[in-house]
């Protein structure tokens, strides 16, 4: 096929991702949609641009973007998840109940729940407590006592603006599913047992299921924390387990996402997050509803394939690339490894007075290495900005021929990178060189 024949619609790329594009562009051409609301009318819109320029599918890769990615696609005549399976996907409580075998979590519903009920059926403290519709690390609280919970459920009660947001949502995932399919519980919050995550690992896993329902493996990566838990980054391919532990994973992955599979999510990425706790078994931290957007380049720079590429590919009906860095990984073939640098501020403040700006571009610029600003030299941090892990600054990619070069390289940024020394980041034993 030639490029000229491939057309795709990439939504809403972020600017680090213009290396990607640039790539992609020497076997296909890409253009880039905007899409903003999922009105009707902005959706017809987006679709005819589509068939003007002969854009076969598109792709969206934020949180955002993933819906857009369902009503345009379906639109085009393209195979894609059922809004039910989508639903369950955007609910922590609804995606665990298809889990075989998970670990202690209920229904949390303040709105509809006296505090008394619910410090009731509380069987674990302290526990987790989740909002079940928010992203990116907002709305989760580890809950010591019936104190803790009562102010956070208090919170949420006051919070009119955020219910508000979450039952619009939820009116869009659900338009058009029939009212006996729409299950009668899908709560606010979830209470759910408290992972060690001194004794878990975190992995984020890649996979698809094909538009006939089979679910094919794409890639793994290991979430690396500090002792305190905080993010330090995510290494391509994992570095605490070998291949050996690959059979265990596809098994876990094909019960749960089989079941996602019957609900009809089809021709469409998936990105896991699961535990492997002490003993070796794996427990369901969430599921996204498309492929992970900064994972890219770790496939890219670690094995050569391209996620955004294959995603494109699958949801216009084509075959994406059959060798995965999965399968690529399962051989032992000649690989690096590929680290995500998380850089994060825990000070408020002006960015650039946290983080050495000189340092960052001798990284850019002279060292070559790619760097996702998610927060601007001249940003302000507030104390309303900070969350538990603090404000993610900045993401960068760092590339080694073994685990022993990226570790070694993290701990070069970091010591540089930051103005003064950060409080609270010593390293798991097994970062340590």
């Amino acid at each position: 096929m030639s490029k000229n024949d491939s057309i795709y619609g990439f939504l809403n790329p972020q600017p680090y991702m213009k290396q990607a594009i640039k790539d992609m562009e020497k076997n296909m051409t890409v253009e880039v949609l905007t899409p903003e609301t999922w009105d009707d009318k902005e959706i017809d819109n987006i679709v005819s641009v589509c068939k003007d320029k002969g854009i076969k599918s598109v792709g969206g890769f934020a949180q955002k973007d993933a819906f857009h990615h369902i009503l345009i696609n379906e639109k085009l005549g393209n195979v894609v998840p059922s809004k039910l399976a989508f639903f369950y996907c955007m609910n922590k409580y609804l995606m665990r109940t298809l889990e075989s075998n998970a670990f202690y979590f209920d229904a949390i519903d303040p709105l509809n729940e006296t505090d008394d009920q619910i410090i009731s059926k509380i069987k674990e403290w302290p526990f987790m407590l989740k909002n079940t519709s928010l992203s990116l690390g907002r709305g989760i609280f580890k809950i010591k006592d019936e104190e803790d919970l009562k102010a956070t459920l208090a919170d949420y009660r006051k919070d009119t603006e955020l219910q508000s947001l979450i039952a619009s949502q939820y009116k869009s995932y659900l338009k058009g599913v029939p009212t006996d399919q729409v299950p009668e519980v899908a709560p606010p919050f979830i209470a759910e047992h408290l992972v060690n995550m001194n004794e878990a690992i975190e992995y984020c896993y890649e996979g698809y299921i094909t538009a006939e329902g089979e679910v094919v493996h794409y890639a793994l990566t290991e979430e690396v924390y500090f002792s305190n838990h905080q993010a330090l980054g995510y290494v391509t391919p994992p570095i605490s387990i070998d291949s050996k532990m690959a059979d265990k994973v596809e098994t876990w992955v094909n019960d749960y996402m089989g079941k996602f599979s019957e609900l009809g999510y089809r021709g469409q990425f998936f990105n896991l997050e699961f535990w492997v706790l002490p003993d070796n078994s794996i427990a369901l931290t969430e599921i996204n509803p498309r492929a992970a957007h900064s994972y890219h380049y770790n496939y890219e720079y670690s094995f050569g394939n391209s996620l955004y590429g294959d995603n494109f590919k699958l949801a216009a009906g084509l075959e994406p690339e059959a060798d995965t860095p999965w399968k690529k990984w399962q051989r032992n073939d000649d690989y690096k490894y590929t680290l995500i640098v998380l850089i994060t501020g825990n000070d408020t403040g002006k960015v650039s007075d946290i983080l050495d700006y000189d340092y960052v571009e001798h990284l850019e610029k002279t060292e070559g290495i790619l760097i996702r600003h998610t927060k601007q030299r001249d940003d302000v941090l507030t104390e309303k900005d900070m969350t538990a892990a603090g404000v993610m600054l900045q993401q960068m990619w760092i590339v080694g021929d073994t685990r022993e070069d990226v570790i070694r390289k993290e701990h070069e940024v970091r010591a540089k990178i930051y103005r003064k020394p950060q409080e609270n980041s010593e390293y798991p034993s097994y970062w340590d060189i």
